[in-house]
């Protein structure tokens, strides 16, 4: 049982250490799951990260456990890997992520390294002299340039997007009409206006991606025992008091047509234009700061609209 506990330990370590090194690699190029489209600037460094990562985790850690003289927790330890896809399979599905995922990608990794994992154990890990690398060889060496080479070459190949535009397309009518079923009426009600609904739910859905039902819960029970206001329900309303989530739909909803009119009166001047886009905007950086906010929950209002309210005639502009 205790061998049991630390491997699956390390796989739920190894879950947020990808997911950390994911986060620093924007920049050259790793893709998280996202609610908009993106495309996949260096495809060999996702493979990398994804799949060699926990291959070199688990060398790692079998290296410190051996100095450690802990070889028990060495043996069978390709398993802390198969712990670790089973722990991010189960926070996609409770975070209601599987419709954004390529399962067939996915698949793709998961088989990969449970193989290589099993394979590196096998033949170097479980012997306790092979696990540091020999580099005496020169064969060695030219093996370590041809995986160089051939990692430039294939961090340059962009796949097709149609895969992922559809996924993500089909994530948002989903998530669209799970909240429509919910808190249509009482939306619509509040705004009364489309492209104001419009973006009222792309700050939902933006939120609840962020802040998925199983967090709220451990914020709700945080917020039990302190009195500190904290953000809660679907739309991450700031209170001093426990709220469910329709709760927060009804005072997110009206703080965003609180800030609609307060644009409108701060900034109607006779004979000049209110543009719509300078609205929306407005309303999002009052709902919530941030550059990258701003622009996803922007861009996904337009989604919204161009989806689910192709006929509108509403506005949150006017021209003279």
């Amino acid at each position: 049982m205790d061998i049991f506990f630390i491997q699956f330990t390390l796989g739920v370590i190894l879950f947020f250490l990808i997911n950390w090194i994911g986060k620093q690699s924007y920049s050259i190029g790793y893709m998280a799951i996202s609610i908009f489209v993106k495309a996949e600037e260096a495809p060999a460094l996702n493979f990398l990260i994804r799949v060699l990562t926990p291959i070199v985790y688990l060398i790692i850690i079998s290296s410190i456990l051996y100095s450690l003289n802990l070889d028990k927790f060495v043996n069978n330890i390709y398993l802390v890997n198969i712990y670790y896809i089973i722990f991010r399979l189960f926070i996609n599905l409770i975070t209601i992520r599987g419709k954004l995922l390529d399962w067939y990608r996915q698949t793709l990794y998961w088989s990969v390294i449970i193989i290589i994992s099993y394979f590196v154990y096998e033949k170097i890990i479980s012997v306790k002299e092979n696990i540091l690398p020999d580099f005496t060889t020169i064969a060695n060496e030219l093996w370590i340039i041809i995986i160089i080479f051939i990692f430039q070459l294939t961090n340059n190949i962009r796949f097709s997007q149609n895969g992922t535009v559809k996924r993500k397309e089909n994530y948002l009518k989903s998530r669209y009409l799970h909240f429509n079923r919910l808190y249509g009426d009482l939306i619509k009600d509040i705004t009364k206006n489309e492209a104001l609904e419009a973006v009222t739910y792309a700050i939902l859905i933006y939120e609840d991606f962020n802040r998925p039902k199983v967090i709220r819960i451990i914020e709700n029970l945080r917020h039990r025992f302190t009195d500190k206001s904290h953000t809660l329900g679907v739309m991450q309303v700031k209170t001093d008091k426990q709220i469910n989530d329709e709760e927060s739909v009804i005072l997110g909803t009206k703080k965003i047509v609180n800030s609609y009119r307060k644009y409108i009166m701060e900034n109607t001047v006779e004979g000049e234009d209110i543009y719509e886009w300078s609205v929306i905007n407005s309303i999002i950086s009052d709902y919530n700061v941030g550059t990258e906010y701003l622009f996803e929950v922007n861009e996904l209002s337009y989604e919204i609209r161009e989806l689910f309210y192709p006929n509108s005639k509403d506005s949150l502009g006017y021209r003279e």
